[in-house]
């Protein structure tokens, strides 16, 4: 199946997070701001989610995600998270409904070298979903 009908419903950083029985759970989200007093600096933990609406026609098959960080002119950062997901509907589920799939990923150690203007980026199959805006700025 072609990404093309995959939809993001939600992509954002959080202090912390975990998916459990389709649900989210998540502590200090939403930021779009970090401060560190000098640089390099470094992000000690945070977590990033995404919650993605998948067709039902891309039911019972691989798919790849990847979430990344840019800088402001496109350059990636030291960020790269690679993964499969195979989702398939739940009992529940009415005949051509899409699947709601939340995917949670910890970060320990994000390292960034100087202040300035990155996104995170969700991709699925190749193809990007979502960005997600963060300022780093020095002093606090």
């Amino acid at each position: 199946m072609i990404a093309d009908d995959f939809k993001a419903l939600g992509f954002f950083p959080a202090d912390y997070a975990a998916a459990e029985s389709g649900k989210v759970y998540a502590s200090g989200a939403y930021w779009s701001t970090l401060h560190f007093q000098t640089f390099p600096a470094v992000l000690p933990s945070a977590s990033l989610v995404a919650v993605v609406q998948q067709p039902f026609a891309a039911a019972h098959a691989d798919h790849e995600f990847a979430i990344t960080l840019e800088d402001a002119d496109g350059k990636p950062q030291a960020l790269e998270i690679r993964g499969s997901f195979r989702a398939a509907p739940s009992l529940e589920s009415r005949y051509g409904e899409p699947n709601v799939i939340p995917i949670t990923v910890p970060l320990f150690g994000l390292p960034f070298e100087g202040p300035g203007d990155f996104s995170f980026v969700l991709s699925i199959d190749g193809r990007e979903l979502a960005r997600y805006p963060i300022h780093v700025l020095q002093g606090g």
